[in-house]
């Protein structure tokens, strides 16, 4: 288990910060303008990387019925009505709420949201591929859900870091660890998502709705409102612990560490 984590992480972070890094490094030296076409190739084949290098691992080192069913969930869409509703209602409750302690404004119409949706799976959504398909149940075989969730949280928020340092990019004008409280939030939203669906599809729809809200709802990234946010994913995933417990579900994953 531990080889697998290793080698995934290993190339993740290795092809995309060498990706993003290089967009850095143009940037910084004003040898390219952010939102250039070259730039934006750099920035989403850096952002694609989790899922990119999860497949090719699945391939590589896994029996050819693991890797038929592992992509056959990353597009099976056949999902009850109400886990769509469930997913795209808590990623609006998630970026709508902060706008109620100062931490959002409101500066664009909601159906924005709806026709960029297609856009943030590609710009974010297909990560989940990596993060929620593979890292997340992988950690889950040796610590509880709520360490694993921790891990992946914090990993995620790292894995991010060059685009702090690309010129242009909306990630320049974010608080780091605003960002990384909020990864660690959607983190708990995407385990309550994954665990109750199994669905690696649902989890690619929930981060791409996250991206299309946060376009309407401008997050201010103040660390308060970061905070707020992870107690909002906390309490929400805390319920759906209680209940899992209650219908005696999988045992091994628990609140607890």
């Amino acid at each position: 288990m531990g080889l697998e984590i290793r080698r995934f992480l290993f190339c993740t972070f290795a092809s995309s910060w060498i990706l993003w890094g290089g967009l850095a490094i143009l940037t910084q030296f004003n040898l390219l303008r952010f939102g250039s076409a070259l730039s934006l190739i750099l920035f989403i084949l850096g952002g694609v990387t989790p899922a990119i290098c999860e497949i090719w691992l699945k391939k590589k080192y896994s029996s050819k019925e693991e890797f038929t069913s592992f992509i056959h969930n990353i597009k099976n869409p056949k999902l009850p009505l109400s886990w769509y509703l469930f997913a795209s209602g808590l990623a609006f409750a998630a970026c709508f709420l902060p706008t109620f302690w100062g931490g959002a404004t409101m500066m664009n119409p909601l159906y924005l949201a709806l026709i960029e949706l297609p856009i943030m799976i590609i710009g974010g959504g297909l990560e989940e591929i990596g993060w929620r398909g593979f890292l997340q149940p992988t950690l889950q075989k040796r610590w509880s859900s709520f360490t694993s969730t921790i891990i992946v949280g914090v990993i995620w928020a790292i894995w991010h870091l060059p685009l702090w340092f690309v010129v242009g990019s909306n990630q320049m004008n974010m608080n780091f660890l605003w960002f990384t409280l909020s990864a660690l939030a959607l983190s708990f939203l995407l385990t309550v998502i994954y665990l109750s669906t199994k669905s690696i599809f649902l989890c690619i729809i929930f981060h791409a709705f996250i991206n299309s809200f946060w376009n309407v709802f401008i997050p201010n990234t103040n660390v308060p409102s970061g905070l707020l946010t992870l107690l909002f994913a906390l309490f929400v995933f805390a319920i759906f612990e209680l209940y899992r417990k209650k219908n005696n579900r999988k045992g091994h994953h628990t609140l607890y560490v």
